[in-house]
């Protein structure tokens, strides 16, 4: 790597004999008062070192240590600290105690009482935000308090108190308690911001949070269906779809949002002015609506965005008040000796819904981010670069800041970044945060600006693009682009495609126009004199003319309907992506993870599956694994495609599933094709194993980077040379490290990574090429289970009474484990009744699974009946014919609740239809004498051979006697009639030597390996010949194992433990000796 440059610009430094006077005062005090045994003296010594510190007054002191009671019993109307409070975020209001560890009870109740006398003298909205301390000198806990009700009178059992820190002076250094107490006393210290900073004052965590969010969700509530905000939150609502696949806005989550944005907005007004005093409420409305942006010269940083809306009428007097909260804490901070994307951290905290599925946001560390950008700015420091899923913007930040210090600041310099450093993002949020990291980065540089800036991030999906019209039509005779806007349909002119100057313009003067005629009836002829007027350069075209117009219609029937905020800052975004096709050296970024099962837009999902089949072959005839396949990939290769110049390089951090992963297959071997550059392709360069560095992400990660070329080796050809790459290993002090920090800390091996195949399998590797063996001859005997989901649908047990039940009749209840366990959606899903105990069927989870044993059945209601060698499906209609009047009953509120809690993409699938899914179900032999299971994921293959035999459930002494049988998708199992095969395949299976060749092949989630499937039938397991010894001496191998887990678990031997995979380990311990003999015997089959 290149000698690393210091991204910071002018700094703060604290003279060292301020530090020699903070040890000396905070540890003589510490000494002090922890000799003090009463409550008086322990505050007035503290009193004594607020004054030795910060030299303020006695009394300014002594009202904030003793003075709230008498202020409180006195004149309760009266507000503590008044005067000195105001330059404060709210007030603090004190309660000491002697010993916080005995009396902390009594401390939050006088708190509670404090708060709602307070509380009780001000106006409901508009009720000062207080900051509750409860000490004993030493120990300090701070509290957010709110109110249980928001109408009547209150008392203090209406308080509550919400920690938001707990610090305990013995365990911090003097000068922490330093900062400490500026904090949360007087906020003079000039603050360096650093991502932990931030986030203490301006996270979930903090006060501001916590008050900001509370006052902004009230007004929200009471201004949110109004016409002109229920668009604001439409729109961000429709974004967030596409970002996440599935619905997940609500009232929460866009407050979050709103409070991010309004931060950023004020952390970029104050590092562009440098101001050091509150702006006044007009200032903080064209600050929040953007138009103080645009008169410092910055065009195009707030475009009437989705969270504006607290500048609106009817939100105004709170929005001005909650921005000027924030921007009283962001007084403090010296945003020039920025080094890092301190927004990341609060992004991350903020951005997502609390009920978050890992649905493919992660986000990358300053270090790993600043690595690949000096990477790629050593080859072209002028390189042009784009970010196509920026975020919160770190790869964008780090960027400018590289290119600052390799090619100094100038006004050249500054054309040159806002030229060539551009970012994308269809998050709402992101957008505005990466507009801030990119006026942070830039910094004193904005000062050589001569003229309007744009900031080029924009609001966009730049995976699906727009739709080009082929042929021009009767009513747009100009060739052009589709659009759809709130369930209009719009054409705009390819022409104006080809300037991006003209094409904002043009948005603009329709949106004006559109603006000056609210209510109004506009036509034609007039719309063309307003364009010549305003010097429109196309007013002689008559089909743009005329396409315009109806642009600006669309944008008044919005506006006259009081639905207008948002689309023309949706039209001069949508479309940004198609001027960046072939147009930068370099695209960096860490594209989203989520895979393709979690989009559930049906539109959206059908324009994903054509991208991914047809249009660049990802999938190499296994169509299938689609479902899996993480959407990184297709932004790996589209966006080369589509935006990378010839001869660019292209690096994305990427999950390290890209190794092994069955979906990656054709990645890997670069079986696949471009759409549009088709002479082109992707050569691989160079890739990072990141998987050992902690912390980092939540699964393993991978770099790679690789090269837009024409074609040298025909498509579909595997790449079998050795591909250059680095693994990293270390644990870093912190995730957000700075890229100096973490090459110090971090070990980096170079390597090289070659292509391996297994079966039809391949995955990356170190060492050499192994040869291509055929695939066991089980893999095609093994089937993967039923889908018995949802599981509160189908899991149940049996409530006996004391009087006992009909055990042909039990009655049943939803399992209690299966509604633990239940998905979200399904959570609150309980059904109680009776079932024919014919339908009663048992069956095993991957969880259940030991190696050679397994632990209790489960008990399952199934409406199928055997059928020769396979199961009939039974329907509530067929039910009722059949006199199966309970079953009947049970499936028809299957149904309904089915059909109100399935997810999108099984709309078109009825409940039996899911649970029969490829005939997964019906298609089990219920003859077959012996099923071998294994797990179908999991850090390693657990085998057991489950016998066709008498289940029975203890029912508080009944019994329950299971009619078959089945098994369910977290499994794959094989049918046989063949003992001695069975125990043989199960041997073969727990063989820690298959498990180690297995690893390899699998794709590593947050708790390891995990995929299974049908891989580890790539080894050439053979058929079971009962004549070969070997093969014998594993199937008594496998006989003796089983008995001996059989009996230990009659025993007891589980005990009280639960986790499976401490049993797992148990029973590989006791079975130490055997596993060595399996070992020796499977080496010498597979050689």
């Amino acid at each position: 790597m290149t000698k690393q440059t210091k991204l910071t610009e002018k700094s703060t430094r604290i003279p060292e004999t301020r530090e020699t006077h903070w040890d000396e005062c905070i540890s003589t005090y510490l000494r002090d008062v922890q000799a003090q045994n009463s409550e008086s003296a322990r505050s007035h010594r503290f009193a004594m070192l607020l004054q030795d510190l910060f030299g303020v007054e006695p009394g300014f002191v002594e009202a904030y240590t003793t003075g709230i009671e008498k202020y409180l019993k006195v004149k309760g109307k009266d507000r503590i600290l008044k005067g000195k409070a105001d330059n404060l975020f709210g007030n603090v209001v004190i309660e000491f105690e002697a010993s916080l560890a005995k009396t902390r009870d009594e401390a939050e109740a006088q708190l509670r009482r404090y708060v709602a006398i307070l509380w009780s003298h001000e106006p409901a909205d508009a009720r000062t935000p207080y900051l509750c301390l409860a000490t004993d000198g030493v120990r300090f806990i701070a509290y957010s308090p709110t109110l249980a009700k928001t109408t009547g009178e209150i008392s203090p059992a209406d308080v509550q108190l919400e920690v938001i820190e707990d610090a305990d002076w013995t365990k911090l250094e003097p000068r922490e308690i330093y900062f400490w107490l500026d904090r949360y006393f007087l906020r003079k210290e000039i603050l360096h911001p650093t991502s932990e900073t931030i986030v203490r004052d301006f996270g979930v965590n903090s006060h501001a949070f916590q008050s900001t969010t509370r006052a902004l969700l009230t007004l929200w509530q009471e201004v949110k269906s109004r016409s002109a905000f229920a668009v604001v939150f439409d729109g961000w609502d429709k974004y967030l779809r596409v970002v996440y696949g599935t619905q997940v806005a609500g009232d929460d989550l866009f407050i979050r949002h709103t409070y991010l944005a309004t931060l950023a907005k004020l952390m970029a007004w104050k590092r562009i002015t440098e101001s050091t005093t509150l702006p006044d409420d007009a200032q903080i409305v064209e600050l929040l609506e953007g138009r103080a942006f645009k008169a410092q010269g910055i065009e195009n940083f707030i475009e009437e965005d989705f969270f504006s809306w607290l500048a609106r009428e009817g939100a105004v007097r709170i929005g001005v008040g909650a921005a000027r909260w924030l921007f009283s804490l962001l007084q403090n901070y010296n945003l020039r000796e920025l080094s890092e994307d301190v927004l990341k951290s609060l992004y991350q905290e903020l951005v997502d819904p609390a009920t978050r599925h890992d649905l493919g946001e992660f986000y990358t560390p300053d270090w790993l981010a600043h690595r690949i950008v000096c990477k790629l700015l050593d080859e072209n420091p002028c390189g042009a670069v784009l970010d196509p899923t920026c975020g919160s913007g770190t790869f964008i930040y780090l960027t400018i800041r590289e290119k600052r210090a390799r090619l100094h600041d100038s006004q050249q310099t500054l054309t040159h970044i806002l030229d060539s450093v551009y970012g994308a993002d269809i998050h709402p949020l992101a957008v505005i945060v990466a507009k801030t990291n990119y006026i942070l980065a830039l910094g004193d540089l904005l000062r050589k600006r001569k003229g309007a800036v744009t900031i080029p991030i924009y609001l966009a999906d730049t995976l699906k693009l727009p739709e080009r019209e082929v042929t021009p039509t009767l009513w747009m005779q100009l060739p052009s682009y589709r659009v759809e806007l709130d369930g209009r349909e719009l054409n705009l002119p390819e022409v104006l495609l080809e300037n991006l100057g003209e094409y904002d313009k043009a948005i603009e003067l329709a949106k004006e126009y559109a603006q000056q005629n609210k209510g109004k009836r506009i036509v034609p002829e007039l719309f063309r004199n307003y364009l010549e007027a305003q010097h429109f350069p196309h007013t002689d075209n008559d089909a743009l003319v005329h396409a315009l117009f109806t642009i600006t219609d669309a944008l008044k029937y919005f506006i006259d309907a009081d639905r207008d905020t948002i689309w023309a800052f949706v039209l001069k975004n949508i479309y940004k992506p198609l001027f960046f096709k072939r147009k930068f050296d370099f695209i960096i970024g860490n594209p989203p993870w989520i895979a393709y099962h979690f989009i559930e837009q049906p539109a959206y999902q059908e324009f994903l599956k054509k991208q991914i089949t047809q249009n660049y072959r990802l999938l190499t005839g296994r169509g299938e694994l689609i479902t899996h396949l993480e959407l990184a990939t297709l932004f790996l290769v589209r966006a080369a495609d589509l935006y990378l110049k010839s001869g660019g390089a292209i690096a994305f951090v990427l999950p390290k599933s890209l190794f092994s992963a069955d979906q990656h297959d054709g990645l890997r071997k670069r079986a696949f094709k471009f759409s549009e550059d088709t002479q082109y392709h992707l050569s691989w360069r160079e890739v990072w194993d990141c998987e050992n560095v902690t912390p980092l992400f939540n699964v393993p990660s991978c770099v790679l980077i690789a090269d837009k070329r024409e074609f040298e080796t025909p498509t579909g050809t595997a790449i079998t040379a050795p591909l250059r790459g680095q693994i990293l290993r270390g644990k870093l002090e912190k995730k957000n490290a700075a890229l100096a920090e973490a090459e110090n800390a971090l070990a980096i091996e170079d390597v090289e990574f070659t292509l391996h195949t297994r079966g039809k399998r391949s995955f990356w590797g170190t060492g050499a090429c192994t040869a291509t063996q055929a695939a066991s001859y089980y893999k095609a005997k093994f089937a993967q289970g039923a889908t018995i989901v949802p599981r509160s649908f189908w899991f149940v047990e049996v409530k006996p009474s004391p009087l006992g039940f009909n055990p042909d009749l039990p009655p049943l209840e939803t399992a209690t484990r299966a509604r633990e366990e239940a998905k979200d959606a399904y959570k609150t899903v309980f059904f109680k009744g009776t079932v024919e105990s014919r339908f009663l069927y048992a069956t095993l989870l991957s969880t259940d699974l030991l190696p050679f044993g397994h632990l209790d059945y489960r008990l399952v209601v199934l409406p199928i009946e055997p059928e020769g060698d396979h199961y009939e499906l039974i329907d509530a209609n067929e039910a009722r014919k059949r006199g199966y009047l309970n079953l009947a009953r049970w499936l028809a509120k299957v149904e309904e609740e089915w059909k109100k809690r399935r997810s999108t993409k099984a709309e078109r699938i009825d409940v039996l239809g899911w649970l029969d899914y490829r005939k997964k179900l019906t298609e089990q032999n219920p003859q077959a004498k012996y099923r071998v299971l294994y797990n179908a994921s999991g850090t390693n293959v657990v085998a057991a051979v489950v016998e066709n035999e008498k289940v029975e459930f203890d029912c508080s002494g009944q019994r329950i006697v299971a009619c078959g049988f089945l098994v369910d998708y977290v499994t794959y199992g094989l049918e046989t009639a063949n003992r001695q095969e069975a125990l043989y395949l199960a041997t073969f299976l727990n063989s820690p030597l298959v498990n180690k060749m297995l690893k390899p092949m699998q794709a590593r989630g947050l708790w390891g390996p995990r995929h299974i499937v049908k891989k580890v039938l790539e080894l050439p397991i053979p058929k079971f010949d009962a004549a070969n010894p070997t093969h014998k001496r594993l199937a008594e191998l496998g006989e003796a194992c089983s008995t001996k887990v059989a009996q230990w678990l009659t025993r007891g031997g589980t005990g009280n433990i639960t986790s499976i995979g401490k049993l797992r380990g148990m029973v590989r311990a006791m079975l130490k000796e055997e596993l060595a003999e399996i070992d020796a015997l499977v080496n010498e089959i597979l050689g």
